[in-house]
């Protein structure tokens, strides 16, 4: 089998499988919502919906970790994808809550094997370029957040499953696109500097570092409409607050892929995470609800992006190193939205901000205790 060989179609391909199946995953805080509403649940119940997502997507996860090297990449690339359209497909036509509940697993488990198998041949590339790959891909997952949540916001009532029929479509076809253009084998070769390095002690605390700050994002995502119709907001208003969320999200990754190459990936984390604790303390303290959402997406934007980044340049040649990173998300996706949401079912889901302050805080902790100062710039 030859080696992987992406062209330009099959990058862009790729990047808009994490956006479109990222930004429908993001549309759960939205989702769940009018699950709540359809089915007369609870909070807590209706957070399964995150705690299902988590644990199905680290089972997706393990299994394209495994299988990224050995298979042609076309089909690694594409097979998640195209059981997500199955997973969606089980939103458009569920009767009741068990079967929506179902397709959530689907479709977690699915992502969870398209997120590893798309990242890890797209930045197979090495290099300055596949970071800007995987900022590409983060910036791709924040459009489609700010815009998919928005029309759910104001379709999902009269035209429910007319939207998520159309999300079944959208996948089918881009997985096809990226099979079709997409040749070769992804080969495994750790590159000597990989073998002699000593970073182990400093990837776990960063995947720890990546862990609780993508489970304070998911608790976002998830609880923010959730806080802001507790304040008496509509539910098109909350929806739009929490595009408004990720349009700042995109923003600053929209700078950060300009000045990738010259960034201290260490210094842009830690100073981001340490700013999520003062804007949710804003959310949550005061009438300044459009500002504090903007300062969380503008503080949190860089996390992800550059810890990703660090992972990556400190793992040369790793073929699994995104299966590790997504296995740390994944599971803080998994925990942290959903222990929020029993307590915001016991206090009230005016106490949302305060709730995220843990994971934010857990982050920092993490980051500052795997910040090492070499290798921490692209140039070096």
């Amino acid at each position: 089998m030859p080696n992987l060989k992406l062209n330009k179609i099959s990058v862009r391909a790729g990047i808009a499988t994490i956006g479109v199946i990222g930004g429908f995953v993001s549309g759960y805080g939205v989702l769940v919502p009018y699950y709540i509403e359809k089915y007369s649940l609870d909070l807590e119940i209706g957070g399964r919906i995150f705690a299902l997502t988590g644990f199905s997507g680290i089972i997706g996860v393990f299994i394209a970790t495994y299988f990224v090297d050995k298979i042609k990449g076309a089909i690694a690339g594409s097979i998640g994808t195209m059981f997500v359209a199955i997973g969606m497909s089980f939103l458009v036509f569920a009767p009741t809550w068990n079967y929506v509940l179902v397709g959530v697993v689907i479709i977690g488990l699915s992502f969870g094997i398209a997120q590893v198998g798309i990242s890890q041949l797209v930045v197979d590339v090495g290099g300055i370029e596949a970071s800007r790959r995987a900022n590409k891909n983060n910036i791709g997952f924040a459009t489609a957040s700010i815009l998919i949540p928005a029309l759910f916001g104001i379709t999902l009532k009269s035209y429910y499953a007319y939207v998520l029929s159309l999300f079944v479509v959208l996948a089918v076809i881009i997985a096809v696109v990226f099979y079709s253009n997409t040749q070769g084998q992804l080969v495994h070769k750790p590159e000597e500097t990989h073998k002699k390095s000593n970073h182990k002690s400093s990837i776990v605390l960063l995947l720890l570092g990546i862990s609780a700050y993508v489970g304070l994002e998911s608790a976002a995502t998830g609880w923010i409409p959730s806080y802001l119709l507790a304040k008496g907001w509509s539910t098109s208003k909350a929806s739009f607050g929490l595009s408004v969320f990720f349009i700042s999200l995109l923003a600053i990754r929209l700078i950060i892929l300009k000045y990738i190459d010259r960034l201290n990936f260490g210094l842009v984390t830690l100073l981001s995470v340490l700013c999520l604790i003062p804007a949710l303390f804003l959310l949550y303290a005061t009438d300044l609800y459009w500002l504090a959402i903007v300062l969380l997406g503008i503080s949190g934007g860089p996390v992800f992006s550059m810890a990703f980044a660090w992972v990556v340049k400190i793992s040369p040649g790793n073929a699994r190193i995104t299966g590790f990173i997504f296995f740390s998300s994944i599971s803080g996706s998994m925990i942290f939205p959903y222990l929020i949401g029993i307590y915001m079912n016991k206090y009230g889901a005016e106490y949302a901000p305060l709730l995220m302050m843990i994971p934010s805080g857990l982050a920092l902790i993490f980051f500052l205790l795997g910040y090492r100062s070499t290798i921490q710039r692209l140039s070096i």
